[in-house]
């Protein structure tokens, strides 16, 4: 019998042993308990051994709820630690397995996941673990970005990333998310490749175009952003709406400022979360103007912009806003 380990106090505290875990893994229909999953954080060599010897033996449908479960519970507590499971679980037969250990990484950004995430845009048989690694590569793009120790590092990503996205025989749900992915690497062949699919008659990859602009930051793309912001298509308007917003430049305020009326919901939506990550005084005049809207939704979405300008940006006028304006409270 193993030693008893004391379950995470935010979940049950009694004692229980890594057999019983075991056992609650092979003998439940579904996931086991928070409680039981929590035992399994931060194993030792030993008891990881034994944890895939169960984990062999149960069925695609009971891993697939597992991992979920425990990428789930991974990121609402911060002090689990289930990384070498789901490293385990890029591996697994089955694809909702892979993809559950890819959410389950989001936080880590060692150089293994990285060449792994490569790996599988690359070749995995299943189009939704390959996009979802793809997805999973931007922010290893940008920490390599703001490296300036090892301009090499990014050079290497954007080849193979670009690599995919040049690739016209393959599905251009991959070939966007290769080209997201490359996006906050600020090198002449990112650029080439965004703006070719910009040029794109994809409507899908000029959505992804538009949406590496902003993740590019560069200000050469703001001219295409302003006249996006145009557009009669509600997708481009609304990427273009969320591109100012990454891009951080105050010019294109009062363009959003505009769009917060717009016709379509979504593009309202960015617009005012765009204000929020812009800030200055006419943001914040145009965000608190929208508190005195009907639509619940849309002042619901500009009190988070507030938010997120004052926190981010000009903490002391938090308190202001929340004694002095009745939709805060």
């Amino acid at each position: 019998m193993t030693k008893k380990r004391r379950i995470n106090r935010d979940f049950v505290s009694i004692p229980i042993t890594l057999d019983e875990v075991l056992e609650s893994l092979a003998a439940s229909t579904d996931a086991p308990p928070a409680a039981h999953l929590a035992e399994l954080s931060d194993l030792s060599a030993n008891s990881m051994r034994l944890f895939f010897k169960t984990w062999a033996e149960l069925p695609d449908i009971k891993r697939q709820a597992i991992i979920s479960r425990l990428a789930e519970m991974a990121e609402d507590h911060v002090e689990l630690d289930f990384d070498a499971i789901f490293k385990a679980g890029l591996d697994d037969n089955d694809a909702e397995v892979r993809l559950g250990s890819i959410n389950g990484l989001w936080e880590n950004q060692q150089g293994w996941l990285e060449e792994k995430l490569v790996r599988l845009i690359q070749d995995d048989p299943a189009e939704i673990v390959r996009i979802s690694a793809a997805g999973a590569l931007e922010r290893f793009c940008l920490t390599a970005e703001l490296d300036e120790a090892d301009p090499e590092h990014k050079n290497r990503l954007a080849e193979q990333l670009l690599s995919v996205f040049n690739d016209t025989e393959e599905l251009v749900d991959i070939r966007r998310r290769a080209l997201e992915a490359a996006a906050p690497l600020n090198l002449p062949a990112v650029h080439a490749a965004i703006n070719s699919a910009y040029r794109s008659s994809d409507i899908d990859l000029k959505l992804s175009a538009v949406y590496a602009m902003g993740a590019n930051c560069n200000p050469s793309w703001l001219p295409v952003l302003l006249s996006e912001m145009e557009s009669h298509d509600p997708q481009l308007r609304y990427e273009a709406a969320c591109a100012c917003g990454e891009m951080n430049e105050e010019e294109t305020v009062p363009y959003l400022v505009r769009l917060t009326g717009d016709e379509d919901a979504d593009v309202q939506a960015g617009a005012v979360a765009a204000l929020g990550k812009i800030g200055g005084q006419e943001a914040r005049q145009a965000l608190l103007a929208l508190l005195d809207q009907p639509n619940p939704l849309l002042r619901q979405a500009a009190e988070e912009a507030i938010r997120e300008l004052e926190i981010y940006q000009d903490p002391f006028s938090a308190t202001g806003f929340e004694l002095d304006h009745p939709e805060s409270k």
